[in-house]
């Protein structure tokens, strides 16, 4: 009798064992839809790339990702597809297609809102999406490493001198960014002066005149473009003493853990440590 009684302890931690591997299983086994560039490459530094079961028109990285139906973007979303693809988890920028992110919900679908409000919040958006997907020891050892490494940038470069900076981020229009928004708080952990730091708007447009007023010293175009770009003859002739310079947009534009390689970039630009534009 007391052999038997003894017993039951390690069938009940056995069953419960069971259950949290299984729980654990169907976590994991979520089907998901991504519907921004940046989650899709959250979801696969998570681990949970092989879930995705479609993702949003810009989702290049990593290379899996491009092979994977696609259901629009950010904000035009593609319903009838995303509700034939089943999917059980939708994961959203927060400021895209509202209205059809609330259809999405009232016809059942759970919908992950994730919002980027600093360099701070993408490594917590890992911790977070982690959590929701089962993977929060993965999610927490991410935003861990992001902070860390985004610490050893502002070691590294804020003791330098500060030039003043103008971010262009849109090739044939002067659209720049505040330091409320990611990457103009980049520019602060490289050690610049964002000369549109204190814009009302997060994503300004600038007038030419605003621009030469500020006489920045450095212009860093945040573009894909290969070659001459639209303004660089225009600043030469107007900013002659400006440098400029380029960093790849998926790289800086994007709020997953690859931005660390486009601030990286964008320290070396400041401080002219990369070949200019």
């Amino acid at each position: 009798m007391k052999q038997s009684l003894g017993a039951r302890p390690s069938w009940s931690l056995a069953v419960v064992i069971f259950i949290a591997l299984w729980s654990a299983h169907v976590s994991s086994a979520e089907r998901l839809i991504s519907l921004a560039p940046h989650l899709t490459e959250m979801v696969f530094d998570l681990g949970m790339g092989a879930q995705l079961v479609g993702v949003s028109r810009y989702s290049d990285f990593p290379a899996a990702a491009s092979r994977l139906p696609r259901v629009g973007d950010a904000f035009q979303l593609n319903v009838e597809r995303i509700i034939n693809l089943a999917p059980d988890r939708i994961l959203a920028w927060q400021g895209g297609a509202p209205r059809t992110l609330s259809k999405l919900e009232a016809l059942g679908f759970l919908v992950h809102r994730q919002e980027i409000k600093g360099l701070s919040s993408i490594g917590q958006g890992y911790r977070r999406l982690g959590d929701a997907l089962g993977q929060g020891p993965r999610g927490a050892l991410i935003e861990a490493e992001f902070t860390a490494s985004l610490n050893q940038l502002r070691v590294r470069y804020a003791p330098r001198s500060t030039p003043r900076v103008f971010l262009q981020i849109a090739e044939n229009q002067l659209f720049t960014v505040s330091d409320r928004h990611y990457m103009g708080e980049a520019v602060s952990v490289c050690g610049g002066e964002n000369v549109f730091s204190d814009a009302v708007s997060e994503v300004p447009v600038v007038t030419l005149e605003s621009v030469l007023s500020e006489q920045p010293d450095v212009i860093v175009f945040v573009t894909n473009q290969k070659g001459r770009l639209p303004w660089q003859d225009k600043w030469q002739t107007f900013l002659p003493d400006a440098t400029m310079q380029r960093v790849e947009s998926d790289l800086l534009s994007r709020p997953s853990r690859r931005i660390l390689s486009g601030i990286t970039a964008l320290c070396r630009a400041i401080h002219l440590e990369a070949e200019s534009g």
